[in-house]
């Protein structure tokens, strides 16, 4: 009888191990394509979350004959956060009421699914072995991704977008010239993100690697996934992995390596016209002299029944100029203040600023208040902290991962200023993945 307990222990322990791979194949490689749509709302159900389901459900079964597990880092934060954010939903219910119950709590349900992606890995990383099989196969991901890219931009294979509520419903596109790329990804700053991450590990395996010649081919694999990171068009997410790959050479003393790859990533932006055009914008913002537009008056053609009338038009502020800088600065970050002062310790609860704030920080303000802000910093924080105290000491394989580790965060945390980066389904889901990964190195 504990001859077949110990049998059955393995059997579970294989069967969770690899259901964890299949989320980190899977969740890169998918489509954004939707399930069904609740009822009533925008909001769509994917094959992902039947797929972290079922890996709970494999977890649960382990439990049974494991009996115990560790304590996992950061859980009390994570807790207090999640709580705080039922406090929200339920004040925004009684107080603001300005949310739909159904859509306000599949919006928490989201959080705490992206979350429980991170104890999974943590747990199912139970070893060296185990780690670099889920590093390898996110590599594999990658390429996979990479290529559905260049057969969306060569082949024109279907792109599936969630930009917006119509694309959201599953609607399959093509790459339109002058869109940027999204790949398998449900926009193109999506994409983005998801290769930031990808080349923060190429980079720490660049480091990790002391012959200049075992380096060239991880470097190719490189510039390949650079080429298709710039497809993508983000000027946040370029930041960021500048950020990144710094911050990571650093770590690793690889300063030579570090100022080579800076010089790499420079040429790549500097010749790409797209990316110089969108810097070009947004540096007409903040240079443009300020001043009192005269109004332009629109000619009127003459009407036999009304006496011709010039009508004012307002000219534009140069902020305008760069669309996206305004939607932020006129739209989206005013909202979030307000929802902030209507309620500043709570907020006014999930999905009420609606799909996007573009800014992570302001979203969690108006949502969840001033202490929901502060729990979801306290969990930025305490993640920093566990890694930094964990590199003490490391090496091998372990160190790479808690230093590319390092490197992600402070650029997922720089990103964050300006995009959703933590409630977008896809790199929220493998950010926490990854950093799962990593504090299971010393847990």
């Amino acid at each position: 009888m504990k001859k077949l307990k110990v049998h059955t222990h393995r059997l579970l322990d294989s069967f969770f191990k690899y259901s964890v791979a299949a989320v980190l194949i899977f969740i890169p490689l998918y489509p954004k394509f939707p399930l069904f749509t609740v009822p009533f709302t925008y909001v769509q159900i994917r094959a992902e979350d039947f797929l972290i389901a079922s890996v709970w459900l494999i977890f649960f079964l382990r439990l049974l004959f494991v009996k115990k597990i560790k304590t996992p880092p950061l859980w009390l934060q994570i807790g207090v956060y999640l709580l705080i954010g039922t406090f929200s939903l339920i004040s925004a219910l009684l107080i603001t009421k300005n949310i739909v119950p159904s859509v306000a709590a599949l919006h928490l349900f989201r959080r705490v699914e992206y979350f429980s992606i991170f104890f999974l890995v943590l747990w199912a990383s139970k070893d060296q072995a185990t780690r670099k099989y889920f590093l390898e196969i996110s590599l594999c991901a990658a390429i996979g991704v990479f290529l559905y890219g260049l057969a969306q931009i060569y082949f024109k294979a279907p792109v599936i977008s969630t930009m917006d509520a119509e694309a959201s419903k599953g609607m399959a596109l093509t790459l339109r010239p002058g869109v940027p790329l999204s790949s398998t990804f449900a926009g193109h700053y999506d994409l983005a993100v998801y290769f930031m991450m990808i080349l923060s590990f190429l980079t720490a395996i660049l480091c990790q690697l002391k012959k200049w010649l075992t380096r060239v081919p991880i470097f190719i694999f490189f510039l390949a996934i650079l080429w298709m990171f710039m497809q993508a068009g983000s000027r946040i997410a370029l930041f960021g992995l500048f950020l990144s790959v710094a911050t990571i050479c650093y770590l690793y003393r690889q300063y030579f390596l570090g100022l080579f790859l800076m010089i790499v990533l420079s040429l790549f932006v500097i010749t790409s016209p797209s990316f110089i055009g969108r810097f070009m914008s947004i540096i007409k913002v903040f240079t443009s002299e300020v001043h009192i537009a005269k109004p332009v008056y629109a000619t009127v053609l003459p009407s036999p029944t009304a006496t011709p009338t010039a009508v004012p038009t307002e000219a534009l502020r140069s902020i305008q100029q760069d669309t996206s800088t305004s939607i932020r600065l006129d739209v989206e970050w005013p909202m979030s203040l307000r929802s902030f002062y209507k309620n500043p310790l709570f907020g006014t609860g999930f999905s009420s600023l609606g799909l996007a704030t573009d800014n992570d920080y302001l979203r969690s303000l108006g949502e969840t208040g001033l202490l929901g802000l502060m729990a979801f910093l306290s969990i930025l924080a305490g993640l920093f902290l566990k890694l930094k105290n964990n590199l003490t000491g490391q090496k091998g394989m372990d160190k790479l991962f808690t230093i590319s580790a390092i490197g992600i965060l402070l650029s997922f945390a720089t990103t964050a200023i300006f995009l959703d980066v933590f409630e977008a389904s896809k790199i929220a889901i493998l950010f926490w993945a990854y950093m799962g990964l990593a504090l299971s190195t010393k847990s």
